[in-house]
């Protein structure tokens, strides 16, 4: 999750042409039979035979429509070349094995975007062993995420199970009326990059100022939010650290791990800028665990950033240091201790939890090693401005 899009996330709470084809599925009826067996018996001077006689009765019942199938709006289908491009000009979405895409008019995606997004998908999973639609998470219908500028729910009543309903949305006035974010439920994305130019240049201060979006998609975002949604499924709560630095730490890691086969993740890859937020203080061996069981709580939404850059160098550290299975073992114990953490409604006594269950998997001295770790490599010792990371 980027600070150069507003993000929120329930994270503080504890990121040519193209196929297409419409589906439009009639209502549904239903029938159902049963039978009525009548046992008819008859009597003669010689023999007494019975007869059984079989009545058959049908019972009609109505299926109650499902908005899903007939739904008015175009059901999206890519062609998985890159240089392609599919254009909304009304609501729309895509369906795929794990998520539902739900597009609005002005939207622009080229024609590899699903084949990226399932597998930006799997690799998280892989990473983290978790399932993006686990069992255990109950989801009712389709959220409501653009009614409020809108008017209307287009996707009211809409059940997709436990896929992920993913929003790729637009803001038509530059004014803050949507943004990127996610939560159990849904990911919001708003990306630049995805508006159509008709859009952008209908908006001054998008049109006079084009280093505001990338000339590629930014998959970064995509995996940061989505990494958020599949945490959340499965266990719920975790301090703004470690929910910001698992985002992040999979935001670099998954992308890594997917360019080689990817091309249009690859051009990401090579036309990103990588940077660090501030920090209010220096992380050394002295304050390390202090500071994460603080959690960043006195510092205000609008000056997030301390809590990305300082989760995403434990994750690193924690993965240098203790292998590739290390996040396994969190999630495993995190699992098993369920912590209860709002970071809305701060507890010093919950924020420590987490620092327990690290101590517990990879020892007393987690902290001062990763405090001396942090002033060796000259990691999260800038206190001002913005500046290159790695």
């Amino acid at each position: 999750m980027k600070k150069k899009i507003l993000v929120l996330t329930l994270a503080l709470l504890i990121t040519g042409s193209s196929l297409c084809s419409c589906t439009q599925v009639p209502d549904k009826t239903s029938e159902s039979s049963a039978s009525e067996t009548t046992t008819v018996t008859s009597e003669t001077s010689a023999t007494k035979e019975t007869v059984t006689e079989t009545t058959a009765t049908s019972e009609t019942t109505t299926a109650v429509p499902n908005p899903r199938d007939t739904t008015p709006y175009e059901q999206v289908t890519l062609d998985g070349v890159k240089e392609h491009k599919f254009q909304a000009t009304d609501f729309c979405f895509l369906e795929s094995e794990k998520y539902v895409l739900f597009m609005e008019k002005d939207i622009v995606i080229p024609g590899d975007f699903a084949v990226n997004l399932d597998a930006i998908i799997g690799e998280i999973e892989n990473q983290l062993g978790l399932s993006a639609c686990p069992e255990t998470f109950h989801y009712t219908e389709v959220s409501d995420c653009v009614s409020s500028h809108y008017g209307i729910n287009p996707w009211e009543g809409w059940d997709i199970g436990s896929k992920i309903p993913i929003f790729l949305e637009v803001d038509r006035t530059d004014g803050d009326q949507v943004s990127s974010g996610s939560m159990d439920g849904f990911v919001e994305i708003v990306a630049f990059e995805l508006f159509s130019d008709e859009l952008w240049n209908s908006v001054p201060s998008y049109r006079d100022n084009p280093d505001r979006r990338m000339d590629c998609v930014d998959y970064f975002t995509f995996v940061h939010e989505i990494t958020h949604t599949i945490t959340l499924r499965n266990y719920g709560y975790l301090t703004k650290i470690t929910a910001e630095g698992i985002a992040e730490y999979m935001g670099r890691k998954v992308i890594d791990k997917l360019a080689d086969d990817h091309p249009s993740i690859a051009e990401y890859k090579e036309k990103r800028y990588l940077f660090d937020y501030a920090i209010p203080q220096k992380v050394n061996s002295k304050n390390a665990e202090k500071i994460f069981i603080g959690d960043y709580h006195e510092i205000s939404h609008a000056n997030r950033g301390p809590e990305y850059v300082y989760g995403r160098y434990l994750m690193q550290y924690l993965h240098e240091t203790f292998g590739d299975d290390f996040y396994y073992r969190f999630n495993e114990k995190l699992r098993i201790e369920r912590p209860h953490y709002k970071s809305n409604d701060y507890k010093e006594e919950e924020a420590a939890k987490y620092a327990e269950i690290l101590k517990d998997l990879f020892g007393e001295d987690i902290f001062t090693g990763f405090g001396k770790w942090c002033v060796k490599k000259h990691h999260l010792q800038e206190k001002n401005g913005v500046f290159p990371g790695i």
